[in-house]
């Protein structure tokens, strides 16, 4: 199992070094393309109508993608104080459910996710108004951002569970 787990580990370390430099990429292009609507704006007096349409749909898959990194590099927010002076099978047990909670969630939002992107995408008319960009798009995110934090916390998970084995 513990072969397995370094295989992951090595497969998840590359996933999100790909995600981190996507996310550098849409934080740039996030930027570019609104210094140049601010100076169309304000210096040109011709406001580019796209930049905003462009900005929601760019920061929503950074926020999403951001998400995945956060969880993978163990960035998110956790109370380790209460949690710490528990004993130690108690925790482990806490942790475990918590673990499956989680998991069960992310599982469930990566599904539904999925399973509503035929519907959005059904009648074709809903684009957006000056890209013309298919909703389904903005809608993505959501499935993509819940797998990529799904694979992060399996990982932990394992490696909880095999380090209990071992003990």
């Amino acid at each position: 199992m513990s072969a397995l787990l370094g295989v992951y580990k090595r497969g998840l370390d590359v996933l999100v070094r790909a995600e981190s430099a996507l996310a550098m990429v849409a934080m740039a292009f996030i930027i570019l393309i609104n210094a140049a609507g601010i100076f169309a704006r304000y210096c040109l007096h011709r406001p580019i109508l796209w930049v905003h349409e462009l900005t929601i749909l760019t920061g929503t898959w950074l926020f999403y993608v951001g998400v995945g990194i956060l969880f993978a590099r163990q960035g998110d927010i956790c109370w380790e104080l209460l949690v710490d002076k528990l004993p130690s099978r108690v925790r482990r047990a806490i942790e475990f459910i918590i673990d499956g909670i989680v998991l069960a969630f992310l599982a469930l939002l990566t599904y539904l996710s999925y399973a509503l992107l035929p519907f959005v995408s059904m009648s074709g008319a809903m684009l957006s108004f000056d890209l013309g960009v298919p909703d389904v798009y903005f809608y993505a995110p959501v499935g993509v951002g819940a797998a990529l934090i799904f694979l992060p916390v399996l990982y932990k998970t394992l490696a909880r569970l095999t380090s209990t084995e071992q003990s």
